[in-house]
């Protein structure tokens, strides 16, 4: 299914821009799970419900001793800011029990994209999930 869905997002970014769009998807370090990545962001279908998936991010921040700026359960997003690194979750629910999230983060005034840190915070989140 993964790949057929992987197919069909290659499509339509050639189709839609006229070229393939920076969106790769690669295997997850250890795990074997695929998550998709764009300039400055992570994504990936994970089998916790919105609540735990923000508790779980909320933590992470707070272990790098970060400061979350904006958190909202009932919207799934977060904001927050790690050594000048501004992360954001955005979290949808799938089913009952899965949800998709995104973590985006920026460096130097929100400029630049950190996608290096937004996989590796993506990591930790996840194994947090388990």
């Amino acid at each position: 299914m993964r790949k057929y869905l992987f197919i069909l997002v290659i499509c339509c970014s050639v189709y839609i821009s006229g070229c393939v769009a920076p969106v790769i998807v690669a295997g997850a370090a250890g795990a074997g799970a695929t998550y998709s990545l764009a300039t400055d962001s992570v994504s990936d279908n994970v089998d916790a419900k919105i609540p735990e998936v923000v508790d779980a991010f909320i933590n992470e921040v707070n272990k790098r001793n970060g400061s979350v700026m904006f958190a909202s359960i009932s919207e799934g997003k977060v904001k927050a800011e790690i050594k000048e690194i501004k992360y954001t979750l955005d979290v949808k629910s799938l089913t009952k029990n899965s949800s998709r999230l995104t973590i985006t983060a920026r460096k130097t005034y929100n400029l630049l994209p950190a996608r290096d840190e937004a996989v590796e915070f993506y990591t930790k989140v996840a194994e947090r999930l388990k």
